[in-house]
């Protein structure tokens, strides 16, 4: 079950910021940081303090394709 929902986020066209966390090893200030310079969209579920935050994975990988020397 476990692959499943792996296999499921990485189908996603969606990435959270605990997966950037992860990804980009840094704290989530940081990657709260980076998306708004970046311009990187979001999208907002919910309101207030609470609500969920999705980035487009294609903008993720885009922004991280363009910052590769």
């Amino acid at each position: 079950m476990k692959e499943s929902k792996k296999k499921f986020q990485e189908e996603s066209p969606y990435m959270s910021p605990g997966e950037l966390v992860e990804r980009w090893r840094c704290a989530r200030a940081s990657v709260d940081r980076i998306a708004r310079r970046a311009g990187l969209k979001r999208l907002y579920l919910g309101e207030g303090k609470n609500g969920i935050v999705r980035y487009l994975r294609k903008e993720v990988e885009a922004y991280e394709a363009s910052r590769l020397i």
